[in-house]
């Protein structure tokens, strides 16, 4: 099994059995002394850091743009969605916006305390008037008002 680490890893002392990737970006935000020595102990024990394909990087910014979840996720979110599509592997994440685009990827998640996310559909609905928002407004062009941001399971109607 391969498993796809998010930097929420190496914040703890968990055991997965299989081959580990992460990304240099997820390296980039290992900034305290346990989780810099923790990523060094599993490099020592076959953990891989490497690149997702650029064209899984746009497959994961397209469907991020599509979940909603685009403006919550970082370049470093995106990386490793984008290895998950590259390795055909689990992505290893507490992140629910993380966990819902890899859904809408068909990339398997699994949380490391939190529950895994429910694949959801992300629309701004206006605060004053309950209208929606394109995506690319920030505020609502009918009254005026901010944006909320409001989640709907796939396939269901709310």
């Amino acid at each position: 099994m391969k498993y796809i680490l998010d930097s929420s890893y190496f914040f703890g002392d968990y055991t997965l059995d299989g081959e580990l990737f992460t990304t240099p970006e997820v390296v980039s935000e290992l900034k305290d002394l346990a989780s810099k020595m923790r990523f060094e102990i599993l490099t020592e024990k076959g953990l891989v850091t490497t690149e997702p394909e650029a064209e899984h990087i746009f497959a994961a910014t397209n469907a991020a743009l599509k979940s909603g979840d685009a403006r919550v996720l970082s370049d470093t979110d995106i990386s490793v969605i984008a290895l998950g599509l590259t390795l055909d592997g689990t992505v290893i994440s507490d992140d629910f916006a993380v966990q819902n685009v890899c859904r809408h990827l068909k990339i398997s998640t699994k949380g490391i305390l939190q529950r895994n996310a429910k694949k959801k559909v992300w629309k701004k609905i206006c605060s004053g008037c309950g209208a929606e928002i394109p995506a690319d407004e920030e505020d609502c062009p009918i009254c005026g008002s901010a944006p909320i941001r409001r989640g709907t399971e796939k396939g269901k109607r709310r």
